[in-house]
């Protein structure tokens, strides 16, 4: 006989189906269906073909449009003006503010003060407020307040949530009109300095920078370096004097971007450059002057015990604007930019396995005469047959030039590289207000797509003959000079004599 627990499901399915079948009560009237006009059916969309393999996969031809600078250009007085890019989308505010002015040493000994006097801005604090105090505050709101005094500019930049932008902006002035150079946090920094000193040399790619540097450049005051000693001797009267004049320039430029309405910005930075009152410096500040070369090529060499020589292969180049930075940049990209797709890199690293990376530049300055440049780093035992291969693709690419595909893969991977530039609004403002510093046309970056289409393959091994030249190359190595025989005649350089003075 049947237990409850098995009668259970058949009673349970026969009431179900009891109740679904019942037939409607006398009492109330059966519904009866109303006739529904059936929608028209609608053509189905053929479902797209799906390409057997990725390579089959066409993506649609990308044409860079270049942003315009005057689109985001406002002028708020003479000699002031700049870049709003407005971005609603966080409530954040970005505003870096660029002056022009030399803030170069008038001698040797002011080198260390000079070189702490754009920190100190922020971090002596100033306008009634500690440096402490400051600290919290900025800490407190989650803002920021940087400042900076290079050899052509001094700048200070705010980052703040756009509620604290008012308040921000008057903070910055307050701090920057009236600096108070903290004597104690003046301490710290120079415990710093001096670490950094001590420490300079730490690395191999360090002193290779120093290397470079010293054989390729004559003694100029931009490249000064200071002692320990000089760093331990700075006081605040030394940067309070060469802080004179600093955010005083007569040309303004600034970068503007994130949470703000433009006209209200413009009005709102009209009044806060109208309040802006620092006096000019008492004495007129040393006027930078252009690198310039010694001219002496040559293998040279630091001594160090290291298993993997470090290597930099340096010529002169030009100063922009010039009609060879553009085919120049072509050439270098297909020789040893371009990563993988490379000459240098195929046949040095990925042929022979001699170095993880190698890489060629063509240098981009608008103030100096910058260089061309072949860098890797090789085991000490084939660094010279690195070399030999290194310079057997430049004079092949100098007398054969590039196929077509490198020229092809080489503008549109140049090109395809702009976009990158302005990936946020803060980088639009600031780029676009650095190039007016340097003078930029409005038109650069039109200009610069078009430049680099109209290279052609003649003018590439013309620039790499003109510019990659082994006869006109410093060749600068960091090494076991025990072990680096077999590159040839050699100058061994001094570690302690690569500082500049």
């Amino acid at each position: 006989m049947p237990n409850v627990r098995e009668l259970l499901p058949i009673l349970l399915g026969g009431m179900l189906a009891a109740c679904s079948s019942a037939p409607v009560p006398e009492t109330e009237t059966a519904a009866q269906p109303v006739p529904v006009a059936e929608p028209a059916a609608k053509p189905v969309a053929e479902a797209p073909s799906v390409p057997a393999s990725y390579k089959d996969v066409v993506f649609p031809e990308f044409r860079y449009v270049a942003p315009i600078p005057a689109d985001y250009r406002v002028q708020i007085a003479d000699g002031i003006s700049g870049y709003v890019v407005s971005d609603r989308s966080l409530p954040l505010v970005h505003l870096t503010v660029f002056f022009e002015e030399s803030n170069l040493p008038a001698t040797v000994k002011d080198e260390a003060a000079s070189e702490m006097v754009g920190s100190m801005f922020r971090r002596g604090a100033g306008g009634g407020m500690t440096a402490n105090a400051l600290d919290d505050s900025l800490e407190f709101i989650s803002a920021s307040l940087s400042t900076s005094a290079g050899t052509f500019l001094a700048s200070f930049g705010i980052n703040c949530l756009s509620k604290d932008y008012t308040s921000m902006l008057e903070l910055a002035k307050k701090v920057l009109t009236a600096p108070a150079f903290d004597k104690d946090q003046l301490e710290i920094m120079k415990a710093n300095y001096v670490t950094a000193y001590e420490r300079r040399y730490d690395t191999p790619a360090k002193v290779l920078s120093a290397l470079k540097s010293k054989v390729n450049y004559a003694p100029n005051a931009r490249l000064w370096d200071a002692t320990a000693d000089e760093y331990k001797k700075v006081s605040v009267a030394d940067v309070k004097r060469l802080a004179e004049g600093v955010y005083s320039s007569g040309r303004i430029v600034f970068a503007l971007s994130g949470d703000v309405d433009r006209d209200s910005a413009v009005t709102q930075l009209k009044e806060f450059f109208a309040g802006w009152k620092v006096p000019a410096p008492k004495a007129a500040k040393p006027v930078p002057q252009p690198l310039s070369f010694i001219r002496k090529p040559g293998i040279y060499v630091v001594d160090k015990d290291i298993s993997q020589a470090n290597i930099s292969m340096s010529q002169p180049f030009v100063r922009r604007p010039h009609p060879d930075y553009y085919p120049t940049a072509v050439a270098s990209f297909i020789l040893g930019g371009g990563s993988f797709t490379s000459r240098l890199m195929n046949r040095v690293r990925s042929d022979e396995g001699l170095a993880y990376s190698i890489y060629s530049t063509a240098g981009n300055d608008y103030r100096d005469t910058a260089m061309t440049t072949i860098a890797l780093q090789t085991k000490v035992e084939s660094a010279d047959y690195a070399l030999k291969l290194i310079f057997e693709e430049v004079e092949k690419l100098a007398k054969d030039g590039p196929t077509p595909e490198e020229l092809e893969q080489a503008k549109k991977a140049i090109v395809e590289s702009l976009p990158s530039l302005f990936d946020s609004p803060d980088a639009v403002a600031q780029i676009f207000a650095k190039d007016e510093l340097l003078g930029k046309k409005q038109s650069h970056y039109v200009d610069f797509v078009n430049e680099v289409n109209a290279v052609t393959a003649e003018q590439v091994k013309a620039m790499v003959a003109k510019y990659f030249d082994k006869s006109k190359m410093t060749i600068s190595v960091v090494g076991p000079v025990a072990k680096l025989e077999k590159l040839g005649p050699f100058t061994v350089v001094p570690l302690d004599s690569l500082d500049f003075r």
